[in-house]
């Protein structure tokens, strides 16, 4: 009996070996699938180096780069743009900028690249062992990630450092998509300045180079900036999806229209989306988010592109841009919450207000406590305009912050509220008072 036991302990370890070798078979033949397609779709299908996108602003050149073929290395691919892309950008020996420029459409170069900067980031950076896992499973490079290994990966740092004799470099992040600035207002704090430095003309006798690293909707990729001694500026887009024509609908997109209305843009991107997920996701089953996905990076793209054009032509200020669309973004969710318009507040007549928050009460309160609780008002909005004391001219804000301090003046005056109902008041009457001081 102990022997016919030991003989199926036997066989079962080995069947157990068995399938891991089959497993680990099966994942190294998916990778070089991904590899060898990779190569052809970079270096067979794509005879130009670049596309021109042709903007009323500025014409941008977009730089064909290897394919990504696996969902989450895009930080890693952008990171490997910008090491082959600067070299090619800076050197001035033919032969090697030839050599740089093959090497950005290279499988064989990124999947070098890759796994160096993986390892030197999983022995270099303290991590949690979940975040290790997720590194060498081929997980995605995290925000920290990347700007750690932009500052100390040794071939990022020695080419930086190199390049610094002849150029000013800085680096910036602008963070967009489901029709938001995604960042911090820290963050659009620092890329309004990166631009205003940019702007300004060179008196040291060197070049500029700022990269910006794009987080839009679900996918990293660079938009690169170069000034010449000259002050000639040009823009440089790398990015691992190579999809210029999505900005073929560009110009539809800088009008006021509803994109989601327009006709042309819906089946130009519909297009898109169904050419990608016909290559890309074959025998993978696709749910709705997924396609929404690719729709709101198409959609996102071509905004994020126009809003950041505008911010270097100095027709917008982003730290004005973001303020000015949480406060959109409130009104319109009092307003289709409430059905109150704002528009037709009296600004005289308070007897006029009282009847309407008289007639709304219930309502207006739920808003208050449920929809936009007081810590949400304080942190999205009230902290952003005081910290960078943005004065307050949107008509419809005015007359919110003048409707709910007429209706907290009356609802204080209930005595019959219980302690929490009385603190969202004695909280949201703070705001109100500090939001008023930034009233024009």
């Amino acid at each position: 009996m102990l022997l016919e036991h030991q003989s199926s302990n036997k066989e079962i370890n080995e069947n157990q070996e068995k399938e891991k070798n089959n497993e680990t078979k099966k994942i190294l033949l998916n990778l070089i699938n991904e590899i060898i397609i990779g190569t052809f779709s970079s270096n067979e299908e794509i005879k130009e180096s670049y596309s021109l996108i042709k903007t009323k602003y500025y014409n941008i050149k977009q730089y064909y780069t290897y394919n990504q073929n696996i969902g989450y290395l895009c930080g890693f691919h952008s990171l490997f743009n910008i090491y082959y892309f600067i070299q090619y950008l800076t050197s001035k020996d033919l032969t090697q900028k030839n050599i740089y420029l093959y090497n950005l459409k290279n499988a064989w170069s990124f999947w070098t690249f890759y796994r160096e900067s993986r390892d030197y980031l999983i022995s270099n950076l303290s991590l949690e062992k979940s975040a290790i896992e997720s590194l060498r499973n081929e997980g995605p490079l995290e925000r920290y990630q990347f700007i750690f290994l932009l500052n100390n990966f040794p071939k990022m740092k020695k080419l930086l450092n190199e390049i610094k004799l002849e150029y000013d470099i800085s680096f910036t992040k602008f963070l967009y998509g489901f029709n938001i600035f995604n960042g911090t207002l820290e963050e659009g704090i620092d890329f309004q300045n990166k631009i205003s430095e940019f702007n300004i003309d060179n008196n040291n006798n060197k070049k500029k180079i700022l990269i910006i690293l794009l987080g839009i909707v679900n996918h990293w990729n660079i938009l690169l900036l170069h000034k010449n001694k000259e002050n000639n500026m040009d823009m440089y887009l790398l990015d691992s999806r190579n999809s210029p024509e999505i900005f073929d609908m560009f110009e539809l997109y800088e009008k006021k229209e509803n994109i989601n209305n327009n006709v042309m843009i819906r089946k130009a991107r519909d297009e898109y989306v169904n050419k990608i997920m016909k290559k890309k996701i074959k025998n993978k089953k696709i749910n709705e988010w997924y396609v929404k996905l690719w729709k709101e990076w198409y959609d996102s793209m071509n905004i994020s592109l126009g809003i950041i054009l505008k911010v270097i032509k100095k027709e917008i200020n982003l730290i004005n841009y973001i303020i000015h669309n949480k406060i959109k973004i409130l009104i319109n969710n009092f307003t289709s919450k409430t059905n109150i318009d704002l528009n037709e507040l009296n600004k005289n007549s308070d007897d006029i207000n009282i009847n309407i928050i008289n007639n709304n009460k219930e309502i207006i309160f739920k808003f208050l406590k449920e929809d936009y609780h007081p810590a949400v008002v304080k942190d999205e909005l009230l902290y952003d305009i005081s910290k960078v004391k943005y004065t307050i001219e949107e008509k419809e804000l005015i007359s919110w912050i003048r409707l709910i301090k007429l209706f907290l003046n009356i609802y204080k005056q209930n005595k019959n509220l219980d302690e929490i109902d009385r603190d969202i008041i004695i909280r949201y009457d703070d705001i109100i008072n500090n939001l008023s001081i930034y009233i024009k």
